[in-house]
């Protein structure tokens, strides 16, 4: 990826938690946009560990998020993503695939 597209501090989440510039859902994603000044889109995963207990299961996931978020990076424009993952997620990948490709579909519309 060469620049470093991960948000590093609790700041930037909050930023996007309190005060969203957009908000897309699906059934099992919740997508939050803010701007940011660096000229490329940086991303942020938040997975609960209420919500899914093992930490292998929640790593898998972060991975999934991750990668469809860096084949789309270049087409995205400058924003901060955070990426919530909602209760009772199945890990098939096939299924959080189509509906990250979802996700990234809604946010351009």
């Amino acid at each position: 990826m060469g620049v470093k597209r991960s948000i590093p501090s609790s700041e930037g989440f909050n930023r996007a938690f309190s005060k969203p510039d957009q908000k897309v859902s699906t059934k099992h994603f919740l997508l939050l946009t803010n701007t940011n000044d660096l000229g490329f889109a940086r991303i942020g995963v938040a997975v609960r560990k209420k919500d899914i207990k093992l930490a292998v299961h929640r790593n898998k996931i972060r991975r999934q998020i991750k990668g469809s978020f860096a084949i789309k990076a270049s087409a995205l424009p400058a924003f901060d993503y955070v990426v919530l993952v909602k209760k009772n997620i199945t890990l098939s990948s096939t299924l959080v695939r189509e509906e990250l490709e979802a996700l990234w579909t809604k946010l351009d519309a």
